[in-house]
């Protein structure tokens, strides 16, 4: 089995220099260099560089990317492992958590996340979950690199774009034409664009972990938009001085934030659903229909009903 190891033959940093004093001295040495060997070997052996788990339920490969949608059953949990690729994952359904060494994230429904090769982390899946798995070749993010940042850490993928390319790609994954795989590849680089932007903005990467706290909690309650001061309260800290670090990092005031999420849940009920807009308005915390087209055409340039049509017709 492969594992995630760093000796000092793989990393320079560690190699051994060569010392001027034989002996106890350079015995010395040599036991400080194997003690860091085994540090190193302890803490990384635990680590297998795996394939993905979960139950496949679909699989088509591209010729940069394979694209696999997988279950993954209520309860499973997987140790800290690592992969050798690089990941995109857009969760269908049920929601499950990721953890990485200093952090974790709930990846909820419509959740589309980047997992950089060899990052390590671990998952549970304590209410199941349906995910769609991109693995991506090197060459394709060596030909991003070339017009875009290096996307290198793990990290969310927001926004309007990347939640309707996301909900795109898996109606073509489950288209059965022969454009659909020229059409899946056109959307999957679109979607690395939008990574390498949405993860590489601002310094949202380095936000405290109060305020992560708050967004996390956002996340969950945006339908229902909590008020600044259970949010303050949810972070330990003066609800202006929340406002204004919560801005400094996601570059948006709580209320923008709260907004476009519920625009974004508006469009995945009017891509897979045929709910009235009356009630989608509703459902998503506007006051009435009105409101709703004039917000959801504000963010979208759309009306909703045009981008029902246009979703059906995708």
């Amino acid at each position: 089995m492969n594992v995630c190891k760093m000796t000092a033959e793989s990393n320079p940093n560690l190699s051994r220099q060569p010392t001027s004093n034989p002996g106890s001295k350079a015995l010395g040495n040599l036991s400080a260099m194997n003690a860091l060997d085994a540090t190193f070997e302890k803490r990384f052996a635990a680590c297998p560089v795996t394939d993905t788990s979960g139950n496949i339920v679909r699989r088509r490969d591209l010729t940069a990317f394979s694209i696999t949608e997988s279950v993954y059953s209520k309860g499973l949990v997987l140790s800290k492992h690592c992969h050798s690729h690089a990941y995109l994952s857009f969760v269908l359904s049920g929601t499950y958590m990721e953890k990485y060494a200093e952090r974790e994230c709930v990846c909820g429904e419509g959740a589309l996340r980047f997992l950089p090769p060899s990052e390590l982390h671990e998952n549970d899946y304590a209410a199941g979950a349906r995910c769609l798995l991109v693995k991506i070749e090197p060459s394709a993010l060596d030909r991003l690199g070339e017009h875009s940042p290096v996307l290198s850490s793990p990290g969310e993928v927001a926004g309007l774009a990347s939640s309707w390319l996301a909900n795109r790609l898996y109606r073509e994954f489950t288209a059965e034409d022969d454009i659909a795989p020229l059409a899946m590849e056109g959307v999957l680089l679109e979607i690395l664009a939008e990574s390498a932007r949405a993860i590489g903005e601002g310094s949202a990467a380095h936000a405290p972990a109060w305020l992560r706290r708050v967004r996390e909690a956002l996340e969950d309650t945006y339908l229902q938009a909590p008020s600044l001061a259970d949010l303050a309260a949810i972070a330990g800290v003066h609800p202006v001085h929340l406002s204004r670090e919560f801005r400094k990092h996601y570059q948006s005031t709580i209320g923008e934030f709260i907004r476009k999420r519920r625009i974004e849940h508006a469009c995945k009920l009017l891509a897979t659903s045929e709910t009235a807009l009356s009630e989608i308005a509703l459902a998503c915390g506007f006051s009435d229909q009105s409101h709703f087209c004039a917000m959801f055409k504000g963010h979208t340039g759309l009306t909703p009903a045009k981008f029902r049509d246009l979703a059906v017709r995708v």
